[in-house]
C-alpha cells in the first residue's frame, strides 16, 4: 500500500505542510489543539515522519515490546515470564502490555510501543482469525519495527511466527481418549470459526476416525467465563459424558467448576483430558492427563525470531512450529 505523506496529512487536517512539518520538528511552536489534531490525524492515516524514519535506520533503543492477550491465562503470563528474562540475560529492555482481550486496548498498547520506538513486538493478537488485520500493523510495517507473532497467526506482514502445532495437539488427545476406551467423548472448544479451534478438533476427528466412539463438540470461547457457561448449558439438555476434552487450560478449569458444582468427581464419574497443564492441580489430588507445551522454548524461539528481525528487518517470513507432548503421569 502507498504509504501516506506529509500533504496527505495536511489536506486532512486543513493546515499547511509547514505546520505538519512543524508539529513533528518542534511542536512546541504549534497551538496545543492543533498539534492534537494533527498527532491524531497521522495516527489514523499511519504517516511515519522523515525524522521517525530515520530515528528507525539509524538507532537502536535495545528495547522489545510484548502484547499478550491475557496475562491471567498462565501459557501467556509464564511465555512472557520466559522472553523477559531471556531478553533481559542479553541486555535488552523489556516492555509488556495486556490487551485483555480488547482489540481497543490492543491498538493502544502497539501504539504505545511505536512511540516509543522499540526494535521489534513479539504479539499475540486478541483472534485466532488468520484474516484478522488490525490498522495498527499498517503503522507498525510504515515504522519500520518488525512483529514476531506467537500462537495466532495472521496473514498480515510480519518477520515470523511461533507456533503450537494445534493439529498433532487433538491428534494426541484423542489418540489417548481411545487408549482408555472410552466411547462417549465431549469436546468442549474455542470459537468454530478459530484457526486453533479448527486444528485441534480436527486433529480429534482424525484420531478417532470411524471408530465407534460418539463425539460432540461445544463451541464457545478460549476465556474462562464464556466455556463455563456453554457448557453448563450443555449439559441442562445431555447428561455428563464419560470423558472430556478442553481445547485449552481456561476451558478445563471450567469443566473443574462444573464438577465441582455439580458434585462430580474428575477421573472418577468423568475422565478429563487438557490441551494446556493444569498447574499445581495436583495439589488438589487431581491428576489430569494432558498436552504439554514447552514455553521456555517457545519464548527462546520467539526471542531469537525477534533479536533476528533487528539485525535482519527487510528478511521475513520465518515460521517455526513446536509440538506438544503428552503427558500422563
Amino acid at each position: 500500500m502507498p504509504r501516506t505523506t506529509l500533504e496527505d496529512v495536511a489536506r486532512q487536517a486543513g493546515v499547511s505542510k509547514i505546520t505538519v512539518s512543524r508539529t513533528f520538528s518542534s511542536p512546541e511552536k504549534v497551538h496545543a489543539e492543533t498539534r492534537d489534531q494533527i498527532l491524531r490525524i497521522a495516527r489514523e492515516l499511519n504517516y511515519v515522519s522523515p525524522s521517525q524514519i530515520s530515528q528507525r535506520e539509524t538507532a537502536v533503543t535495545r528495547t522489545l515490546g510484548i502484547v499478550n492477550p491475557n496475562m491471567s491465562n498462565p501459557f501467556f503470563g509464564r511465555m512472557t515470564r520466559e522472553i523477559t528474562l531471556a531478553a533481559r540475560a542479553r541486555g535488552y529492555t523489556v516492555l509488556v502490555f495486556d490487551s485483555y482481550e480488547s482489540e481497543t486496548l490492543e491498538a493502544e498498547a502497539i501504539g504505545k510501543l511505536i512511540e516509543f520506538s522499540v526494535d521489534a513486538v513479539i504479539l499475540s493478537v486478541i483472534s485466532s482469525d488468520i484474516d484478522y488485520h488490525p490498522a495498527y500493523l499498517d503503522r507498525l510495517q510504515a515504522a519500520g519495527i518488525p512483529v514476531v507473532l506467537v500462537d495466532r497467526e495472521l496473514k498480515a506482514a510480519h518477520y515470523g511466527g511461533v507456533y503450537i502445532d494445534n493439529l498433532d495437539c487433538g491428534y494426541q488427545a484423542g489418540r489417548y481418549c481411545l487408549e482408555q476406551g472410552l466411547e462417549q467423548l465431549l469436546a468442549v472448544s474455542g470459537p468454530a470459526d478459530s484457526m486453533v479451534s479448527i486444528g485441534r478438533m480436527s486433529g480429534l476427528r482424525e484420531a478417532i476416525g470411524s471408530r465407534s466412539i460418539a463425539l460432540d463438540v461445544v463451541y464457545s470461547d478460549f476465556t474462562f467465563e464464556p466455556a463455563y457457561h456453554a457448557l453448563r448449558q450443555y449439559l441442562l439438555d445431555h447428561p455428563w459424558p464419560q470423558g472430556i476434552i478442553g481445547a485449552n487450560n481456561q476451558i478445563t478449569m471450567a469443566v473443574l467448576k462444573l464438577c465441582h458444582e455439580q458434585g462430580v468427581v474428575p477421573q472418577r464419574d468423568v475422565q478429563l483430558f487438557s490441551i494446556d497443564d493444569i498447574e499445581h492441580s495436583d495439589v488438589f489430588g487431581l491428576h489430569i492427563p494432558c498436552i504439554h507445551h514447552n514455553l521456555p522454548e517457545i519464548a527462546q524461539q520467539a526471542l531469537q525470531l525477534a533479536l533476528a528481525a533487528i539485525q535482519s528487518p527487510e528478511q521475513r517470513g520465518f515460521r517455526t512450529v513446536v509440538r506438544g507432548q503428552l503427558r500422563t503421569r
